[in-house]
């Protein structure tokens, strides 16, 4: 096996291990204690245990490869086991599914937002920087779609239907959304190449994700005064009855792609949203933990670049015990 050849399958090998162990990790996490608090602090700690694997299982990857390239014997012909070879597959693999989900994300955003703006009639909204417009897709939709280039669509039957009261508390909803760049999490989450999303913890991470999404851009709405609390959940139960069949094809387009949009509604019951809109204020925000989790990262990182050469050695033992 060449130099080059090796290294790779070496770093590969890395990543499929290193995202195994840390989704592991996770669901340990997970089980042990469920992110609580205000929503946006709870759905930046979900999207944070989230991308754990992915974000360790590409620091171990990396730190292989330049472990390898400067430490690694450039004249040796070593043959590597069936253990690293499986683990390099899994990385490969794990890595594939990322550029496939991206990949498809992208395909099937354009083929909805295509679809929809076939017939859509641009819409002038006071406040909203971003392109929007009226359409008629058979579902009460008002969703912001895209991630850098976003925009709003809103149903015809959502505009009927709602006071201008609603309408106004809905696009605040939607703002909500763009300030916290949730397309662009959305994203993420739905992309992130790790063993964890295939499980029922996955799947749980997931929908409490999205849950708390939609409570922290409800928020963000609420903020502008009681009033908009409570026509933001008057749109809630008028929309949701807006759309009594359409359940299942809100399904498809929103859960099954896990496209980057962020929707009001999505077929799911909306009592918890509309109970926490008039009968209680949003949680105090906890104080935050990403400057903690970035300073132990940057020590780790630190203090692994600074024993490299140790342990590129040390695995070179534990390699050459392997079967």
């Amino acid at each position: 096996m060449t130099f080059v050849l090796r290294c790779l399958v070496l770093a590969l090998a890395a990543f499929g291990v290193a995202a195994l162990v840390t989704s592991v990790v996770v669901a340990v996490m997970w089980w042990r204690r469920t992110p609580s608090g205000a929503a946006a602090a709870r759905a930046d700690a979900l999207l944070r245990l989230r991308l754990l694997p992915s974000g360790a299982a590409a620091l171990a990857c990396l730190f292989a490869l330049t472990g390898l390239w400067r430490f690694e014997s450039r004249d040796v012909d070593e043959v590597l086991g069936w253990t690293i070879l499986a683990s390099a597959t899994t990385g490969a693999w794990l890595i594939s599914v990322f550029l496939t989900r991206l990949w498809r994300m992208r395909i099937e955003t354009r083929r909805l937002l295509t679809s929809w703006l076939a017939d859509a009639t641009p819409l002038s909204v006071p406040g909203v920087t971003v392109p929007a417009f009226r359409i008629d897709s058979g579902f009460p939709v008002v969703a912001v779609v895209g991630i850098f280039r976003p925009t709003l669509v809103v149903d015809a039957t959502v505009l009927d239907g709602c006071s201008t009261d609603e309408l106004r508390a809905i696009l605040a909803h939607e703002q909500g959304h763009l300030r916290r760049w949730d397309n662009l999490r959305r994203a993420l989450f739905a992309a992130a190449p790790d063993p964890l999303s295939y499980t029922a913890t996955g799947v749980r991470l997931r929908d409490d994700w999205r849950v708390a999404t939609e409570e922290a851009a409800d928020d963000v709405a609420a903020d502008r005064g009681e009033d908009v609390r409570a026509h933001l959940a008057s749109a809630l139960l008028r929309v949701a009855r807006l759309a009594p069949r359409a359940t299942e094809h809100a399904s498809v387009v929103f859960h099954g792609a896990q496209l980057p949009a962020s929707a009001l509604y999505r077929g799911d019951s909306v009592e918890g949203r509309v109970r926490r809109l008039i009968d209680a204020a949003p949680a105090a925000a906890g104080r935050a933990s990403r400057g903690l989790s970035l300073g132990l990262t940057t020590a780790m990182v630190t203090l692994a670049l600074a024993f490299q050469r140790d342990i590129h050695d040390m695995m070179e033992v534990v390699i050459a015990l392997l079967p």
